[in-house]
């Protein structure tokens, strides 16, 4: 496998928080990186779709952040594609990179009129009647509005994602839940504190602590203005979990909490599946979580994963959506327990995955699933994994001093001295140095935010 080349070679966080927190740093320093860069950028090269044998394909990028870039770069590397952007907002990640030949800036009302986004999409497909428009996000709003207005996208417009009512039913991690049960695939412990119902009591969890709490229905719980909200709680103790309780119920919350036990160990799982039109599922990419964002508005993003064959992680992945009669790409979080060595499922996200370039840098292209699937009717399957590969965000120079001493730090040295490593942002095929600056800044600046920050991984 050959990684992406240094040289060049954690729920989706909303396009507000992302504004609000370390991206302005990131680019602030980056614009000073990239200050001594040559004045003269290179323009955006890529092959014509529907000519020399390139798919007739135009990929439309709605996400400003990494993981639009890591979206762009998979067509680039696989079709020599590049791509249209329709965003709020110019950001060195995306606005500053040779993968896009066209930038759609709508401005800040598109923050939070999504409709916008949508409405500029339509014109896009209008004037590109003889392609394929694909879009792409990352973006849970995104993904539920591409959804329930694909008929009204245009005719050239293929949203590869499923139904609305799919989308709510695979997204509620109480349903999840259920699906696991009939799949014959473990979760953790969970009690349901059901505030719809009224203020629910701490007494309704039954197994000891601590405990995790986090909201059945994420998107519900992003739109509550709580002091100390966050992604998922950590709970000590039954007064702790009361206090929690309080503070949702004064602030309005009306959804379903769900407390889970909290499984010990540092054997955090991630899996990108896709499972085509067919039934086949023809890409599975499994990784262990060794770093996760410490930032509160970031909690549970991984940083740093290490891509790995496990068979039996991707059995339960496949029984899963194979029971819930669900199509298209899926990214699920798990641990194995190491109380007995099960893997226990916590929840599955409708979508590519804010880290899915740990599938592409590891062989298993996403952008290819999508064409040969939706646009060629031929579903392909992925190559298996032939290399464990070091999947990260942060300098490879700093993963020595981030992560514990062990076999897995161990393993990352070895892979990384073998350039089995990739980060989504550092690619060789990019030729704008401002971007190249960006990627080496913002990669610095993040690894920054573990100074004095307590690891949040496992239990």
């Amino acid at each position: 496998m050959s990684p992406a080349p240094t040289s060049g070679s954690t729920s989706s966080t909303s396009p507000v928080s992302l504004v609000k927190g370390g991206l302005r740093s990131a680019m602030s320093m980056a614009e000073r990186v990239s200050s001594t860069a040559a004045a003269k950028v290179a323009p955006a090269r890529g092959r014509t779709p529907g000519e020399g044998g390139t798919p007739p394909v135009l990929p439309v990028v709605l996400d400003f952040t990494l993981s639009g870039y890591a979206l762009a770069r998979a067509l680039h590397e696989r079709y020599d594609l590049t791509s249209v952007a329709i965003v709020p907002l110019h950001t060195p990640a995306v606005g500053d990179s040779s993968l896009f030949h066209e930038m759609r800036v709508l401005g800040h009302e598109a923050l939070t009129n999504h409709q916008l986004v949508m409405d500029e999409l339509v014109r896009v497909a209008a004037a590109h009647p003889n392609l394929t428009v694909i879009p792409l996000t990352n973006n849970d709003s995104y993904v539920q509005m591409l959804s329930a207005q694909r008929d009204s996208l245009g005719a050239n417009v293929v949203v590869p994602h499923e139904s609305p009512e799919m989308l709510v039913r695979i997204s509620d991690k109480n349903h999840f839940n259920a699906v696991c049960a009939e799949a014959g695939v473990l979760t953790p412990g969970t009690a349901v504190l059901d505030f719809g119902a009224g203020r629910p009591s701490a007494a309704e969890v039954t197994f000891p602590f601590p405990i995790i709490v986090k909201p059945a229905d994420s998107a519900l719980h992003n739109k509550l203005t709580m002091q100390g909200k966050r992604k998922l709680y950590e709970i000590d103790d039954s007064a702790a979990l009361e206090d929690l309780i309080d503070r949702l119920h004064a602030a309005g919350f009306s959804g379903e909490m769900l407390a889970q036990d909290r499984i010990p160990g540092d054997d955090i799982l991630s899996v990108t599946i896709y499972r085509a039109r067919n039934g086949e599922v023809t890409l599975a990419r499994t990784s262990k979580v060794l770093l996760q964002d410490p930032r509160p508005a970031y909690l549970g993003i991984p940083d740093v994963q290490v891509v790995q064959d496990m068979p039996d992680v991707v059995d339960a992945s496949v029984r899963i959506l194979e029971t819930a009669d669900y199509y298209g790409f899926a990214n699920l979080d798990a641990i194995r327990d190491p109380r007995d060595g099960s893997v226990k499922f916590f929840e599955v996200n409708p979508r590519y995955g804010r880290n899915c370039y740990y599938a592409t840098g590891s062989g298993a292209n996403i952008a290819e699933q999508l064409v040969t699937d939706l646009v060629e009717g031929r579903p392909m399957a992925a190559p298996a994994l032939e290399n464990e590969l070091v999947y990260t965000v942060l300098p490879p120079r700093a993963l020595q001093r981030l992560l514990p001493e062990g076999s897995d730090r161990s393993l990352v040295e070895c892979l990384v001295k073998a350039g089995h490593w990739a980060d989504p942002l550092k690619y060789g095929g990019e030729r704008n140095p401002k971007h190249k600056a960006y990627a080496h800044a913002a990669a610095w600046h993040h690894a920054r935010a573990y100074r004095g920050a307590p690891r949040v991984i496992g239990g």
